[in-house]
């Protein structure tokens, strides 16, 4: 089984530079579809609005850092015209994440990234001038790169992670080291790669299916389309997800130049993990009363991601929640008839809040 070392960069930034957000985490993948598996190094990009959950008893910002800061090994700070709202101890929520990170885990850990192209003529001038005084407070430090375009960026970005893992590898000290590629649970997957997991696992074949032609990119899993062909963000976010199960051992390619891919073992494994958790939001959202069961029948009513389940593949999913005693099961003469939660299956609801899928995009053309 190989073995490796998992890198997370956490990227912080006020809402005005989401191009420049995109672009690092195709960096990111781009490094790691050239290096993973070479390197047995893989890197995780970690955003606010994929890797949260809501949770209570704090200021936002706090609950936040607290979530996720001491998980990762780099900070990608980006600033153009905002710096965001003031927090309980900092100018801004990206200024405080840049200040604690930088005391926990080292100043040369932190890549700060300040963009000089025009200002929006709309653009808050108080907003303007925080960041430029901000910029100012670290002038004398040296600590920032200057970029004029998105794609600027995006080079002199790959440039810094390059120079950064070269010294967190000769350091050894990660937050998360030396994990098992085929064995994380550390891992906290795109989106996307959970809705192909799903997808991949629900009939007898696994088939990933990776088409390129003029008109675009096409993804499909268990039969769906999930890009739009032809939109370079979605083709770009659905492929990601399709890499991140390749570089973590989920997904492996059958030799025909990266079109065609099925699941692993592990794959399958943490599919049916995805599985139980998406059945019982299913029942949940059906189980009017706490004492209500839910027929089997309306379970498959609705698609998932535009997949209808099979009874067989139904009835086996919820028997084995039953076993696992996640579910209450009522049976008749031909077989299972209709389930209900208990509070096993209501506690592994609620610890998997923070478990996000997408829909696909095709389904919304």
């Amino acid at each position: 089984m190989q073995t490796g070392t998992f890198i997370r960069v956490f990227i912080a930034s006020p809402g005005d530079v989401q191009a420049e957000r995109d672009k690092a985490c195709h960096v990111i993948q781009t490094w790691n579809a050239a290096h993973s598996l070479s390197k047995s190094v893989l890197i995780e990009p970690v955003r606010v609005e994929t890797h949260s959950h809501a949770v209570q008893g704090g200021h936002p910002q706090d609950l936040i850092n607290a979530q996720l800061l001491d998980r990762c090994d780099l900070l990608l700070a980006i600033l153009w015209s905002r710096l965001g709202t003031p927090t309980n101890t900092d100018l801004s929520g990206t200024v405080q994440e840049i200040r604690e990170f930088a005391e926990k885990k080292g100043a040369d850990r932190v890549l700060l990234f300040f963009c000089d192209r025009d200002i929006s003529s709309n653009a808050d001038l108080d907003q303007v001038q925080a960041v430029r005084s901000f910029k100012d407070s670290v002038k004398q430090e040296g600590l920032y790169i200057q970029y004029s375009s998105v794609n600027d960026f995006a080079e002199q970005f790959r440039h810094q992670l390059d120079m950064a893992l070269n010294r967190l590898m000769e350091s050894e000290n990660f937050a998360v080291l030396n994990l098992e590629v085929q064995g994380k649970r550390e891992v906290i997957f795109e989106p996307e790669a959970n809705t192909i997991l799903v997808l991949a696992s629900a009939g007898n074949s696994s088939r990933i299916s990776l088409s390129r032609m003029m008109a675009g990119h096409e993804l499909s899993a268990g039969g769906i389309v999930l890009n739009h062909m032809g939109n370079e963000r979605s083709e770009a976010q659905w492929e990601a997800g399709l890499d991140q199960l390749e570089n973590i051992g989920y997904a492996e390619d059958l030799g025909y130049k990266r079109e065609v891919f099925r699941l692993t073992k592990e794959g399958y494994k943490s599919a049916d993990e995805l599985w139980f958790v998406l059945l019982l939001r299913r029942i949940e959202s059906l189980q009017h009363g706490e004492h209500d069961y839910v027929n089997m029948c309306d379970i498959r009513k609705e698609p998932f991601f535009g997949l209808v389940l099979s009874e067989t593949l139904c009835r086996e999913r919820l028997t084995a929640l039953g076993e696992l005693e996640q579910l209450e099961l009522v049976k008749s003469d031909q077989g299972l008839a209709a389930v209900r939660l208990n509070d096993r299956s209501r506690k592994t609801i609620r610890e998997h809040e923070w478990l996000q899928f997408t829909e696909p995009s095709s389904q919304n053309d």
